[in-house]
């Protein structure tokens, strides 16, 4: 599906999906950055060509040299099979189309799944590294910045129906998007827990007690934070959600969808604990 993304701009992002890639438009799109964005989008429009979403949630204006590109953009594609759609778009940016006369080439639509439905693509969703990597990196940032911890992610696998995941305390947050929903947990020993809330509030934990079990849904809810502004630059639509905290000694949880669940291991110095991702059928 083309390179990942190697250059960087306030302008614009190319952010590749699996057979889309979201071409993510910011600010006040002026002529300079034409050339630019021309030049990158050669490495991503060539065959398996994809579909394009075009998130316009951050702009303001555009060029006329913009809009031709697009033009010219979706007529490439159109002779691939391949489509094009407008996501986002706010009054002054619709007004300007209009005027010069453009609008009516460029498909809106009112959310990803839309887009993906009209290309046959809405059902397909994958718990792939694209997705996946975000939460990994998330939570080894947000130990490292909030409990002064550095955790190390295991070997990632698909949870089969015979394992078994125990741990004291856990967050759960539901994964709500237009096109799918999933969830995740994050669930720690009483040992590692105890450790963590210690660095992260700075006062000796020796179990676990009312005043730190908040911190379980904190931890989690910082991390899907983190991860849904990743996802969600890449197209997903992942809506805001609250966390809940689930305690007990060796509890397990059911997920909340039916469909696959990968589980991240992690160790630290603190103890080790694991992530659990999972996705709608």
């Amino acid at each position: 599906m083309g390179a990942p993304l190697t250059k960087t701009s306030t302008d614009y992002q190319i952010l590749p999906g699996d057979e889309y890639i979201t071409l993510r438009l910011n600010g006040q799109l002026e002529s300079a950055s034409v050339s630019l964005i021309a030049e990158e989008l050669k490495g991503h429009i060539k065959d398996p060509f994809p579909y394009v979403v075009v998130n316009c949630e951050s702009l303001s204006f555009m060029s006329g040299e913009w809009m031709r590109l697009l033009l010219q953009l979706q007529a490439e594609l159109k002779k691939h099979n391949r489509a094009m759609a407008f996501l986002g778009l706010q009054l002054p940016l619709k007004q300007l189309f209009k005027k010069n006369g453009v609008d009516s080439a460029f498909k809106e639509v009112s959310s990803l799944h839309e887009a993906l439905a009209s290309w046959g693509l809405a059902t397909k969703k994958k718990l792939d590294t694209d997705f996946i990597n975000p939460f990994l990196d998330a939570t080894m940032k947000v130990l490292k910045v909030q409990a002064y911890t550095e955790a190390t992610p295991g070997k990632i696998y698909i949870k089969k129906l015979a394992d078994r995941f125990t741990g004291d305390i856990s967050g759960v947050i539901g994964i709500v998007s237009d096109s799918f929903n999933g969830s995740v947990v994050i669930s720690f020993p009483e040992a590692t827990f105890v450790a963590l809330m210690s660095k992260m509030l700075s006062e000796t934990f020796t179990q676990l007690c009312p005043e730190i079990l908040d911190g379980a849904g904190e931890i989690t809810n910082m991390v899907f934070g983190q991860a849904k502004v990743v996802l969600n630059a890449k197209g997903y639509g992942i809506k805001t959600a609250l966390p809940s905290v689930v305690s007990g000694k060796d509890h397990t949880l059911t997920a909340l969808t039916k469909g696959p669940c990968v589980v991240i291991p992690f160790a630290s110095s603190a103890g080790n604990f694991f992530v659990e991702i999972c996705l709608s059928a």
